[in-house]
C-alpha cells in the first residue's frame, strides 16, 4: 500500500523562471533537487507569494481512484473517477535570503510546507 501512495505522491516542483534554472525539480523534506543543483529551502526562504491557485484533476490518479471505486460497483467507479484526483496547483514567486527569486508551480501541500519555513524563525 505504501508503494501506492509514493506512487501518487506529488513532490514535484516546475519553475517557470527567475534566477534558478527552470525545468521540473524534485522536492524532498525541505530541499529543492534539479539537475545540478539543490537548494535547502527549510534556510533559504525569505518570503513566498502566492500568485495563482487552481484545481487540477491527475488522470493517473483518477483512474486509480476509479479502479478502487469500482469495488462498490458501477456508482464507487463513477464517484472514483469524478472526484479521485482533484488537486490544488499553486504558483508561486520564491524570494530567496540570498536575493534570488523564482516563479515555480507545485502542489498545494508543498507551498504550505514552504510558506511555514518562510515564517518559522532560523
Amino acid at each position: 500500500m505504501d508503494s501506492i501512495g509514493k506512487m501518487f505522491a506529488n513532490n514535484k516542483v516546475k519553475v517557470i523562471g527567475g534566477d534558478v534554472a527552470q525545468g521540473e525539480w524534485e522536492y524532498s523534506m525541505g530541499t529543492l533537487w534539479g539537475a545540478f543543483e539543490q537548494i535547502d529551502l527549510r534556510h533559504e526562504v525569505k518570503k513566498i507569494e502566492m500568485q495563482t491557485e487552481e484545481s487540477v484533476k491527475k488522470l493517473p490518479e483518477a483512474v486509480a481512484w476509479g479502479l478502487a471505486g469500482s469495488i462498490f460497483g458501477p456508482l464507487g467507479l463513477l464517484a472514483g473517477v469524478v472526484y479521485g484526483g482533484r488537486r490544488k496547483a499553486i504558483c508561486a514567486l520564491i524570494h530567496l535570503k540570498d536575493d534570488r527569486k523564482f516563479l515555480a508551480l507545485m502542489d498545494s501541500k508543498i507551498y504550505q510546507e514552504l510558506l511555514a519555513m518562510s515564517i518559522t524563525k532560523s
